[in-house]
């Protein structure tokens, strides 16, 4: 057993303590691993919480999961000797609603949730579902059915704690006299009654010692159909209020809900038009912190049956969200304005520290800005390994592993997708996570919320990580680069080509993370693949369905870690579908039987000439010698992009002596003259024979005319 460290910061401080964000990092190849994680079996996660629940000191796990015929069953997960098991059968806490072919109205579509309140500081947890009986000629359909979740010897089992009553909008565990023994408040809207008033009906349910007894009821107007949510203690008196926020006309604003004498309850208007509030001291004792568009922030005492009163503290905030209370230099405010991208950690006017700080986001958690993956921002539920008051916000954790006062820049990981669901183990060293498919859904509250049919989160999954694995930073910031198949590197800024059928990653990571492809649309999100055991799986990915030759388009990989890390890789591709580029020239050296043959192509393609390998430079142009005959003969060049692409040219080259680059024209000409010059020469002329001494021969013309007739 780890021994019991006073803070959740003290856990990070000890992994590492401050890490300054790197200006330019490098990226990793694989996801590292996370040691001593736990991945629970998959299931139809409708809610997770954690809770004590055989009193041992070790607190379990239990999940309200969708089953096969689609029934709500409740799982309890225990640490052992062996690990994280599964205790006892899953617990049957609402029907299923199909029986064969036959669909059972009273359990279809039933509101259920678990609930954790605690009796004397110990844990229960009670199932609250809402069956559709009808009452035939009686009144309403009801009923609220309420079951406590029993760990014992025999194993897990359920208990009924109150008589079945009718419908109830929502419920919430709340210690309204501050005895240290949970209520329940459920409520109901009613009809509007005149044209401003917006009624609920409020029930305070009050625990006996083995069960709840009959409700008192209050008539409230604060507006319908809100879910009262917990306030704490702002009226500095015994007990724990809850809150409205309604909007309905005429009632708009918060309200504060309190015990009064006989159980029945009380209605505080805050008397500003806030739209969120959480109970904080303003000076030594009772107090509220208020939060709005027209208001801006404040922290005012709010004395029992009066308004708010003067602000202690005012701050100009045009949209400030309330993120929650930590304790940094005592209790803090953590309010958060999207707008400026400000960060501000508000206390009482006596205490020390910045009233505001630049947000300073992960880089993980910066990078996914507009992805399918949100970072948490909210409170740990039970706060850190002391129980003090702890805040996750956009990758950062408050308190923080500081060195001094404070210091904005400590970072931990993203939480990307995850929601923690609370502390367990012995030492409360193990957090545990509920994660989350696509995009930020906000955590069920163990404490209640609306009664509602739970949507069941597709691809859901619970992990239970070691504090410090989960408060450490993503490596080298989370910049992924993986081995790919299909697709090679065109230029020094890192892009991608890639062919029909696009590309693979060979993603590594811990076993049960979640690798999500984003291609083209990032709107557009294929499901998880999960990692298994082995820590290797190959993310496809698919090009865009476009018919723009070279398309090209963003392709976004996202990994998610059991410990809720984030790691994102990024590719600027561009498809390829037309043959390569392919010039080819040849020449042959006087009286060699090789032959070059040369040419140019795309940089990096693979090329063969005449069935010969040959590596073409970094421009694309390539050279090979090719054995031929002195005769015209075939060669092929063939080229392969590597992307599924081929171009092929096949050339006429003769071996020895390639008369074909010869100037023909003047060699004909001059072989035309010398064949004139020897015919000349070779054509017989006829000689005058030499004259005798007794010739007497002479030339005498022939007259035509001769008279001789």
């Amino acid at each position: 057993m780890r021994p019991m460290l006073p803070s959740l910061a003290a856990f990070l401080l000890l992994v590492g303590g401050f890490l300054p964000p790197a200006a330019d990092p490098p990226a990793i190849a694989v996801v590292p691993d996370e040691r001593d994680t736990v991945n629970l079996p998959d299931a139809a996660i409708l809610q997770t919480l954690v809770a004590d629940l055989d009193g041992d000191g070790a607190r379990e796990v239990l999940r309200l999961v969708r089953g096969p015929d689609d029934e709500a069953l409740v799982e309890a997960w225990a640490q052992g000797p062996a690990g994280w098991v599964l205790v006892d059968d899953p617990l049957q806490v609402v029907p299923p609603s199909r029986i064969g072919t036959r669909i059972d109205p009273v359990y279809l579509a039933t509101p259920v949730r678990m609930l954790l309140r605690r009796i004397d500081g110990v844990d229960r947890v009670t199932v609250a579902s809402q069956p559709h009986f009808e009452e035939i000629d009686v009144g309403d359909p009801c009923c609220l059915v309420l079951e406590d979740v029993v760990l014992g010897p025999g194993g897990l089992d359920a208990r009924s704690v109150a008589e079945a009553i009718d419908f109830s909008d929502a419920i919430l565990a709340i210690d309204l006299d501050g005895d240290g023994t949970d209520e329940l408040l459920t409520t109901r809207s009613l009809p509007p009654l005149g044209d401003i008033e917006f009624p609920t009906e409020a029930r305070v349910h009050r625990w006996d010692g083995s069960g709840f007894l009959p409700p008192t009821v209050t008539r409230l107007t604060v507006g319908s159909g809100h879910a009262p949510r917990l306030l704490g203690d702002s009226d500095g008196l015994p007990g724990d209020e809850a809150m409205f926020v309604s909007g309905d006309p005429g009632v708009s604003g918060v309200f504060r809900v309190r015990l009064d004498a006989g159980d029945l309850l009380a209605t505080d208007g805050a008397d500003l038009p806030a739209t969120d509030a959480i109970a904080f001291p303003a000076t030594e004792g009772d107090g509220v912190a208020l939060v709005g568009p027209t208001i801006g922030f404040a922290i005012a005492p709010w004395p029992a049956g009066e308004g708010v009163g003067e602000p202690t503290t005012e701050l100009t905030i045009a949209d400030g969200r309330i993120v929650g209370v930590a304790a940094v230099d005592g209790p803090r405010v953590v309010v958060h304005e999207p707008r400026t991208e400000s960060l501000r950690l508000v206390g009482a006017p006596a205490a020390a520290g910045p009233a505001a700080v630049t947000v300073t986001r992960s880089p993980a958690a910066a990078r996914l800005e507009g992805g399918p993956l949100v970072a948490y921002s909210g409170p740990i539920p039970g706060g850190g390994a002391d129980g003090a008051p702890a805040v996750i916000h956009q990758g950062r954790l408050i308190p923080s592993p500081f060195a001094g006062p404070f210091d904005e820049s400590s970072l931990i990981a993203s939480l990307a997708g995850a929601q923690p669901v609370g502390l367990a183990g012995p030492d409360r060293d193990l957090i545990v996570l509920d994660h989350a498919p696509i995009g930020f859904q906000p955590p069920i509250d163990p404490a209640g919320g609306s009664l509602l049919v739970p949507p069941v989160r597709p691809a859901s999954w619970t992990s239970i990580v070691p504090v410090e694995v989960a408060g450490e930073r993503e490596h080298d910031d989370g910049l992924l680069e993986p081995p790919i198949r299909d697709a090679r590197v065109v230029d020094g800024r890192g892009a991608i080509a890639v062919g029909r059928a696009g590309f693979v990653a060979e993603v590594g990571a811990p076993a049960g993370s979640r690798v999500y492809v984003v291609d083209g649309d990032p709107s557009v999100v294929r499901s998880p693949i999960v990692v298994p055991d082995g820590g290797r799986v190959d993310a496809p990915f698919p090009p865009p369905n476009v018919v723009t030759p070279d398309a090209r388009y963003r392709a976004v990989l996202l990994v998610q870690t059991p410990a809720g890390h984030a790691y994102q890789a990024t590719w600027d591709v561009r498809v390829r579908t037309d043959p390569p580029p392919l010039a080819v020239g040849s020449s042959t050296p006087f009286g060699s039987g090789a032959v070059e043959i040369s040419g140019t192509t795309q940089a990096g393609a693979e090329v063969r000439v005449d069935g010969q390998v040959v590596e073409p430079d970094a421009d694309g142009g390539f050279r090979a010698m090719v054995e031929v005959p002195p005769w015209p003969t075939d060669v092929t060049i063939d080229v392969d992009d590597g992307l599924g692409n081929l171009a092929t040219r096949n050339v006429t080259v003769i071996g020895w002596f390639d008369y074909r680059g010869l100037p023909w024209v003047p060699i004909s000409a001059a072989l035309v003259a010398v064949v004139g010059v020897v015919l000349f020469l070779r054509v017989p002329r006829a000689a005058p024979l030499p004259r005798r001494e007794d010739d007497d021969a002479v030339y005498e013309e022939i007259d035509p005319d001769d008279d001789r007739r």
